[in-house]
């Protein structure tokens, strides 16, 4: 059995790679690994609602909670109490968070570049085609395991 390899360790290698990749390179901006998806996903999706957010990540609503609390400490995002519903919060992004969504994007984009230096670039496209194809699978999908 000492030769079996499985897909998850190598997600979870590459997963703990680039965790420590952007907690090392978000730092000078005071953001950690886990918040860099809240903020890239705030970058699209301006002005909604946090439990939007936690659906649109896919984690739990506490680890949002955290993440925005996080941003909102650092100055880069703002929560607002929707008017129709005052248990909701709008979540806006701050003057500070646009001065480095350029920086955000090309950290993101280095990170990228350093993975399909791994491949040619057709190898690049089917990688591409197949994580996408196993993130839109009912396994990943499943509503039990993000809540």
């Amino acid at each position: 059995m000492g030769c079996y390899q499985h897909i998850g360790k190598y997600i979870g290698e590459i997963h703990r790679s680039s965790y420590m990749y952007f907690g090392k390179r978000f730092s000078k901006f005071g953001i950690g690994a886990g918040q860099y998806l809240f903020l890239l996903n705030l970058y699209e999706n301006d002005g909604i609602t946090q439990e939007e957010l936690t659906k649109k990540v896919r984690l739990d609503k506490a680890t949002t909670a955290r993440a925005i609390k996080k941003l909102e400490d650092e100055g880069y995002v703002r929560r607002i109490k929707k008017e129709s519903d005052k248990r909701a919060y709008r979540l806006e992004l701050t003057e500070k968070a646009e001065q480095i969504k350029d920086d955000v994007y090309s950290i993101m984009n280095e990170w990228e570049s350093e993975i399909r230096m791994c491949f040619t670039d057709e190898e690049s496209q089917e990688l591409m085609n197949l994580l996408n194809k196993l993130s839109k699978s009912s396994l990943i999908n499943k509503e039990d395991i993000h809540e």
